[in-house]
Formats: structure tokens, sequence, C-alpha cells
């Protein structure tokens, strides 16, 4: 008989939770409004400046939104890998506490979040389409 996992991510070190909460879906639909704009600026440059600068003001301005709480987040998470020294627990087999477990449980829902896969298919997309784009008004209009 398989062995039940019943490690459930409910509480990540009692910071986040594994179901995406509201606060990290503003911040993931400000990063693909980010994206989406920055990859338009070509678009409008020629055609319409004004818009072409608001697209990339609003693209900016997202990024910067997006990636102060990406790194605000990503800080708390190393600062509870280092507070812990799980990483050295690992290497030398130590046991693990229950802290030790709820910070892996974290970096998991972390990985296993769609939400990045999301993110990064749309940055690459959207980058080949801007560019797509760009050799065509550059070179063939």
């Amino acid at each position: 008989m398989a062995k039940e996992n019943k490690f459930v991510c409910t509480d990540c070190f009692k910071l986040k939770r594994c179901k995406e909460s509201f606060v990290s879906w503003i911040f993931f639909f400000t990063a693909i409004v980010a994206v989406i704009s920055i990859r338009i600026v070509n678009v409008f440059m020629n055609t319409n400046p004004t818009l072409a600068k608001a697209f990339w003001y609003t693209g900016v301005i997202g990024f910067l939104i997006f990636f102060v709480y990406k790194f605000r987040y990503d800080n708390i998470v190393r600062r509870e890998l280092e507070s812990c020294q799980l990483r050295d627990k690992l290497i030398l087999k130590k046991e693990l506490s229950e802290h030790d477990y709820e910070v892996l449980g974290t970096i998991i829902c972390k990985l296993l979040s769609k939400k990045d896969a999301v993110n990064y298919f749309c940055i690459f997309f959207f980058s080949g389409l801007a560019l797509a784009l760009a050799i065509y008004f550059d070179f063939f209009r």
C-alpha cells in the first residue's frame, strides 16, 4: 500500500499560504500589464509617441512595483533559510525541526506556483511578438 503524503502546506512559516494570496494575484497582474506595456511601446513609437510613452511609463512603473514585491518576498525566504541554517542541516543530514519543514514547504509552494510559469510565458511570448513587429515595422513597412 502506498504511503499517503499527509504534509499539507497551509502555513508557510507563518507568513504566506500555499493557496495564492489575493495580494500575490494583484502583483502578478501588475507584472503582466508591465510586460505587455513595455513590449507594445515599439508599435506606437512612430505613430503615436505620446501613447508609446504612456505604455513605457506603465511598464516601467509596473516592473518597479512587481520587483520590489518579489525582492521583499525572496528576502524573507532567504532570511529564514539563513536563520534556521537549513542548507547546512540538509548537507550534513541533520534532523529537521518543525520550522525547517515549514520553510521547505514555503519553498516548494513557491516552486509549484503556476503564476511564475504564466509570467515567464507572457514575457517570452510578448517579447517574441514585439521583436517580430519591430522587424516588420523597421524592415518591411
